[in-house]
């Protein structure tokens, strides 16, 4: 092949008549590429021998990634200090509430009606099937009550459209299992909206159809998610603030051990680390810590802020972003011996992530070790700045900006509302410092600029301003 196709390459090829040059050689060049792929892939290349066993970054609950229980798992219920049974396991606390939960509702739901009580205990199971917090009980079973409620209006309506129309009942049957499903991510009670459309459908096949019925179903789901709800709050409950500080330290530990990674590519004390899989951790606990504090962006708790989680959700999100950045950032460093001092400032932000993540978040300043690290790192990044004309390393910015950004999340305001709103953060001293000096001549503006703004504008590019006279109009 290669000898067939190499003369096609040549200058010297000349094409038969009415054929174009360019299809031969393109199939030339593609044969030629086929063979120099296949002559490297004969010999395989080496590969180094691995001490430790595959770890994988990201660990999976049947190919999907593991919900709210894999973060609550591994906190304790309230009252555990003189409950025995606040010490059991997630799962074994979870089936004592279920356990309570369904004797409770049988009851309650028998008081209701003596044969459709078992919508009542179905509703008290459900809303701790998927769910692991108080909060997230809380939501479900509010989500299935509210569902019902507009699927049996929605129900009855069709009911009477579709009496007597078999297809057409059977037709709205697979269209709303359809819909249930699949608008299931969004919202639970889109599903059990559609699941109640259903229903109605089918009692209307079955000649079991009345409102009677329907409105039936929606008291003993009522008092089920209401069982539900008490049980999550006063039997074993499962704080949500609490799982939400454990995502948060568990967030803060891993943005700490990739910080000491890349430290260890900079100084070379440990350039075997990977930093990809690094990087992958902190996502997933970022996906743990968004999952377990979604109930708390809804004015739900007593105390709670949804605007200021919402907030810092969006810093924590900077920060993943930014330590993405950082771990490719040694792979364009092309000198290593001028971005080896920036490991302080790497070791120095991961000891304060360590700190974040061992205290809670209760705290309107940051802790004095908290401040001394990010001080450290501040002074190291200046004391490493290079001169003006020379371009900032690949890893300078990065960690200027989680520099800042764990400032940020160090510090959380006492009091929520417009009277107290968290002051703005302060200016990068570090972009600023490394810009180029500003001429004296240059007027001082209104707001302290930024990067871009402090650079002076190349002479070719600024429009001349009109003259202005004293006897102007």
């Amino acid at each position: 092949m290669e000898r067939e196709a190499r003369p096609l390459l040549s200058a010297a090829f000349v094409p038969a008549a009415g054929e174009g040059p360019w299809a031969a050689q393109h199939l030339a060049a593609a044969a030629m590429e086929y063979v120099d792929l296949a002559r490297r892939a004969a010999v395989p290349p080496e590969t180094l021998p691995m001490d430790d066993a595959f770890a994988p970054a990201v660990s999976l609950a049947m190919g999907n990634l593991p919900g709210s229980a894999s973060v609550a798992g591994a906190v304790a219920a309230r009252g555990h200090h003189w409950n025995p049974l606040s010490r059991l396991k997630l799962n074994t606390r979870q089936a004592v509430q279920v356990a309570v939960a369904g004797a409770i509702a049988i009851v309650v739901g028998r008081e209701i009606s003596e044969a459709r009580y078992y919508w009542a205990v179905i509703a008290a199971f459900i809303a701790f099937s998927g769910t692991a917090t108080r909060s997230e009980t809380f939501i479900k079973a509010t989500n299935r009550v509210v569902g019902t409620l507009v699927g049996l209006v929605a129900g009855v309506g069709l009911a009477h459209l579709t009496a007597g129309h078999t297809l057409t009942v059977l037709a709205v049957i697979i269209l709303s299992m359809s819909c249930g499903f699949y608008l299931v991510r969004i919202s639970y009670a889109l599903m059990i909206f559609f699941v109640t459309i259903m229903v109605s459908q089918l009692y209307s096949v079955l000649n079991e159809f009345s409102v009677g019925l329907l409105v039936l179903r929606l008291q003993e789901t009522a008092a089920g998610a209401a069982v539900g709800i008490l049980v999550a709050l006063f039997v074993l409950p499962t704080s949500t603030r609490d799982t939400v500080h454990s995502a948060r330290s568990g967030f803060f530990t891993a943005v700490g051990a990739l910080l000491r990674g890349v430290a260890g590519h900079l100084d070379g004390s440990a350039p075997a680390a990977d930093l990809d899989a690094l990087a992958r951790t902190v996502d997933n606990q970022l996906h743990s810590l968004a999952m377990v504090s979604t109930p708390l962006t809804r004015r739900l708790l007593w105390g709670n802020d949804p605007r200021l989680v919402r907030h810092r959700l969006t810093l924590y999100a900077a920060v993943a972003r930014r330590s993405r950045a950082l771990a490719m950032a040694p792979q364009r460093v092309t000198d290593p011996e001028s971005v080896a001092g920036l490991a302080a400032v790497s070791h120095s932000l991961a000891a304060a992530a360590d700190d974040l993540a061992a205290h809670p978040e209760r705290s309107a300043t940051a802790t004095a070790e908290v401040e001394y690290h990010l001080s450290t790192a501040e002074a190291a990044l200046l004391h490493h700045r290079p001169e003006s004309p020379t371009p900032l390393p690949p890893v300078t910015l990065p960690l200027i900006h989680l520099r800042q950004l764990l400032h940020d999340l160090a510090i959380i305001p006492r009091t929520a509302g417009p009277k107290h709103r968290k002051p703005p953060p302060p200016k990068l001293k570090l972009l600023a410092a490394s810009a180029p000096p500003v001429p004296e001549d240059t007027p001082e503006p209104s707001r302290v600029p930024t990067q871009d703004a402090a650079r002076p504008t190349p002479q070719w590019a600024r429009t001349p301003q009109p003259s202005r006279s004293r006897g102007g109009n």
